[in-house]
């Protein structure tokens, strides 16, 4: 989060200050140059507090009387628009009006002594994200200005009424005409094909920009980006979910406080201060002789949807009779209404009326307003469904297993069978969109279907009628198994798949094919099937939590069924111990590893041998068990040698480099890692992402450590540098995680950069909102609380660090981690909690000492002799001392030259304590010859000023 102070006259918008007085605008704290002109236009706009102002007009108050070419305020809004980078949204076209300025503008009042609030940056929340209109809304002209006027005074308007009475429509021509009073834009969550409260929060994370993320979206991850935007969420169709939607509403708007809600649903939510809207019925004629029933809102629509000549009566007069008879009978709902106007070209108006009398009785009678859901909308759709021939209602009963989007080749696929063959599919869905059963959804050059909620729920309660969903559904999570197997496949021959672009629409379907397939009704063999073909999937869009619950319910089924261990098992191992170690590295998750390994032993599976080996490499990493680490890189070497795959390669040297490193041989593994880290051969994608993170940004995360512990700072921060520009380059947020808090923010630390440190915890708290993965969401917590400790906040150690370390159990005690743990302590220290500082640090020490860890115990000795100078003062100084020499003597036989460094510079200010002037320059010489702009002597002794220990080689490349 960018905080601001801003001064007197000045303004800021997103991560941009403007200051008029001295003609300057600043983003993220860098001076941007920009015209004159430009930084004219710019005042200009902001000015203008969001009207849109034309060509001439900007013409008229930048260049007076001057004449310029026709292209010049389009040149400089170009300009303008690349020197504010990521704020260039600010900045808006109106197509055929001008320009529109649409940031919320941050001021500093001129009479208070309080910064304005800091602006937070999440997602580009600009323009709309509504559908396009399609076709005009007819008669709700007075519902849309009452419904408009509503958003302008209540924070949740909600729109209830019966099923089919338009309140989509209304919701989204409201958001439409109001999107301008809303600076940060429109936005509509689609609740129509999502099936339980759980994903609601993902629902609209993803409508606001967020990608999807691990498992459940947690609404709470999104308030820092939402908490100063302007914006309407459209939520529509929310009756199937009415708690939690209600809930999720409410929740939405305590951490949005400046967001306004429009649900639509069956029921009002009956969440505190909202307004609930009951949609009226489109108007209908009082008789069938109505002389103006034209006039009548509900006939204008039957008759647009009829078109002019179709199934019409040679007498108009007696054709307008018979449309104000339907309209009546159908009370005026314009779905009905729609519905009836799709069967007119084959039944004619005549008899369409003559079946409204039987089959819509129920909609004559009582309260219009009153009328369940479901009995109006079902009358309805029996109705229709009554008119459809055998084929058309076949298709659509097998389409309704289609949960989300369909293609053509779908529908063939789906509802073709040896009594239907698929070119009697494509002409029965042709008719179905015809008559409005089957809606379009064009996208990206190609045509996708869908049925709406209550069509498909319609359809859905056929199919079961007639006792054939069993069959179908089958066939539906069948479907959908070979098109996951199939890419299955594919990536494991290490092709390139498109997880993103081409499998992600199918995300609903899969669901809903696992969830029957898992069911009392369902087919645990294929569910079995269907989980496993889902595994790289959902493991590479870092849904990790609920894949972890498909592998666990078939490896728990498959426990029980007689047989001889097959690939299943070793891929189901293989995906549990994956997916549990993001959250853990307790035994279940080396057993997981282990058991993967085993299977794949038997079936003399070397990909899954390795694939298991390194699971278990990674446990004893993060376990900080390097004893048992070191034997099995050895191991994992010799196997991947024997193996045709190059990733397989890399990760052996890193592996074999890393267990150098634990071991204290420095030379052997900058040796491996370089090598690992330099290999610019081509690696395909799915090769990178062979295990669980992307090889490459693990290379140079590694090398990064290595070439810090020799003293190499400059080529440190180049290592770390690439290794976040890898994982962003590969756009996994997992790798992105790893690099940024494995790398950059360790670097950052070790570096004394807080401007560094800053960003990247920033950086990293904004990518756990792209996943659930609780190891890397406790990482990110414990950054921002050092953070904050440093700030002055002593109450973030026990709020937010403690229990975030908690959280992570023994993954804080490997390598990587101590540069925090001891800048931790030092923290402490500094705000008087010495005994949390002495708990900290003593934990750390008694682990390292216990796994032989080389690589972190002399700087955790080195924070631990100053935790105890802080603790006891004086009479600690020898024993402080001691621990020093001992910490050095180690850093010096392993040649570790930064924490060399490090431990030189305590002794140095443990003499200067003593009052021991020689003692402190001798404890520094070999610091100051290596880099004497690095250390400051002052009244409180030498210290380190932020700049590198040694910045020997700073021209080299690693």
């Amino acid at each position: 989060m960018d905080v601001c102070i801003l001064h007197h006259g000045e303004f800021a918008f997103g991560a941009t200050v403007v200051a008029p007085r001295r003609r300057e605008v600043v983003h993220r704290g860098t001076r941007v140059e920009i015209g004159d002109r430009a930084f004219d236009l710019l005042l200009l706009l902001a000015q203008s507090r969001g009207s849109v102002l034309s060509k001439a007009q900007i013409i008229a108050r930048l260049w007076q009387d001057r004449v310029v070419e026709s292209n010049t305020v389009e040149a400089q809004i170009s300009a303008l628009r690349r020197a504010l980078g990521e704020d260039r949204a600010a900045i808006r076209t109106v197509t055929g009006r001008g320009y529109q300025f649409i940031a919320e503008v941050l001021t500093q009042d001129a009479n208070s002594d309080k910064p304005p609030a800091a602006p937070t940056h999440g997602p580009a929340f600009s323009g709309l994200s509504l559908p396009a209109e399609v076709s005009p809304l007819i008669g709700q002209e007075i519902a849309v200005r009452e419904i408009c006027r509503g958003l302008q005074t209540h924070r949740l308007v909600t729109l209830a009424g019966t099923g089919g009475i338009g309140k989509t429509r209304l919701a989204l021509e409201a958001a439409r005409q109001s999107a301008s009073h809303f600076a940060d834009g429109a936005f509509v969550a689609e609740l129509a094909a999502t099936t339980s409260t759980d994903h609601i929060p993902t629902t609209i994370a993803v409508a606001l920009g967020f990608p999807p993320g691990d498992g459940t979206f947690s609404l709470e991850r999104l308030a820092p980006s939402l908490m100063s935007r302007h914006l309407l969420l459209v939520l529509d169709n929310c009756e199937h979910l009415i708690d939690g939607a209600a809930r999720i509403a409410e929740q939405f708007l305590r951490i949005a406080p400046r967001a306004v809600v429009l649900a639509t649903s069956r029921e009002p939510l009956r969440v505190a201060g909202e307004l609930a809207y009951r949609v009226p019925s489109l108007e209908v004629p009082p008789d069938d002789n109505c002389d103006d029933a034209l006039d009548y809102s509900a006939v204008r629509l039957f008759e647009e949807r009829v078109g002019p000549h179709a199934g019409l009566s040679p007498d108009s007069r007696a054709a307008l009779r018979l449309k104000s008879q339907i309209c009546r009978q159908l009370d005026g709902i314009p779905l009905a209404l729609e519905l009836a106007a799709a069967c007119v070209p084959s039944l004619g108006l005549q008899g369409v009326a003559d079946r409204l009398g039987n089959r819509f009785q129920i909609l004559t009678h009582g309260s219009r307003t009153a009328l369940p859901r479901q009995q109006t909308l079902r009358a309805a759709l029996d109705w229709s469904y009554d008119l459809l021939s055998d084929e058309q209602r076949s298709v659509l009963d097998r389409l309704s297993l289609f949960a989300g989007t369909f293609t053509l080749a779908s529908a063939q696929e789906m509802a073709s069978c040896d009594a239907l063959a698929p070119d009697a599919v494509v002409t029965a869905l042709m008719q179905l969109v015809d008559k409005s059963l089957v809606s379009v959804a064009s996208g990206s050059g190609y045509v996708r279907y869908r049925l709406l909620e209550s069509t498909r729920a319609y359809a859905r309660d056929a199919l079961r009628a007639s006792g054939a969903m069993p069959g179908w559904s089958r066939r539906h999570a069948g479907y959908f198994l070979e098109i996951f197997r199939t890419a299955a496949r594919r990536a494991e021959g290490h092709a390139d798949v498109d997880w993103r672009n081409g499998y992600v629409p199918h995300l609903d379907d899969l669901r809903a094919a696992m969830q029957w397939c898992f069911s009392v009704e369902g087919d645990m063999e294929l569910a079995v099937e269907l989980t496993v073909a889902g595994i790289p999937f959902l493991t590479h869009l870092a849904l990790l939590q609920e894949c972890l619950a498909t592998v666990d319910k078939a490896l728990e089924w498959l426990s029980g069924q007689s047989g001889p261990v097959d690939e299943r098992q070793m891929k189901l191992h293989a995906a549990r111990g994956m997916c549990l170690l993001c959250h853990t590295v307790a035994t279940s998750t080396s057993d997981a590893f282990e058991s993967a390994v085993d299977i794949a032993a038997r079936l003399g599976n070397l990909d899954y041998q390795l694939l298991g080996m390194w699971g278990r490499w990674m446990c004893h990493y993060l376990n900080g068990e390097y004893a048992r680490a070191i034997p099995l890189a050895r191991h994992f070497n010799e196997l991947a040698l024997t193996s045709p795959r190059k990733c397989d390669h890399l990760a052996a040297l890193r592996l074999s480099g890393m267990s150098r490193l634990f071991a204290g041989d420095l030379p052997g593994a900058l040796a491996d890692l370089q090598r690992a880290a330099n290999d610019t051969g081509p690696l395909p994608r799915a090769q990178r992402m062979r295990f669980l993170y992307d090889e490459k940004m693990l290379s140079h995360a590694s090398l990064a450590l290595t070439l810090w512990f020799m003293g190499e700072t400059e080529l440190a921060r180049q290592a770390a540098q690439q290794s976040l520009d890898d994982a962003r380059e590969f756009d996994h947020p997992v790798s992105i995680c790893y690099a940024l808090s494995e790398a950059v923010c360790t670097l950052a630390v070790l570096d004394c950069d807080a401007a560094a440190l800053d960003e990247a915890v920033a950086s990293l708290a904004a990518e756990t909102r792209r996943h659930s993965i609780s190891t890397w969401r406790a990482r990110a917590q414990m950054w921002q609380g050092l953070l904050d400790l440093r700030a002055g906040d002593p109450t973030a150690f026990a709020r937010t660090i403690s229990p975030a370390m908690t959280n992570m159990g023994s993954k804080r005690f490997y390598v990587s981690l101590s540069p925090y743990i001891t800048a931790l302590a030092e923290a402490l220290c500094r705000r008087g909690m010495v005994s949390e500082a002495t708990e900290v640090i003593d934990a750390s020490v008694a682990r390292a000492i216990q796994t032989d860890d080389r690589c972190g115990l002399p700087e955790l000795w080195r924070a631990k002799a100053e935790v105890l100078v802080a603790t006891r003062g004086d009479e600690a100084m020898p024993a402080a001392e001691s621990i020093l020499t001992d910490a050095l003597q180690m850093a010096q036989k392993y040649g570790f030259r930064g924490w060399q460094a490090r431990c030189s510079l305590s002794l140095a200010r443990l003499a200067h304590m003593k009052g021991d002037a020689k003692g402190a320059l001798n404890a520094i010489f070999p610091v100051t010859q290596q880099s004497a702009d690095a250390i400051d002597i002052g009244a409180a002794g030498p210290t380190l000023t932020g700049r590198e220990v040694n910045r020997r080689g700073r021209s080299r490349r690693y």
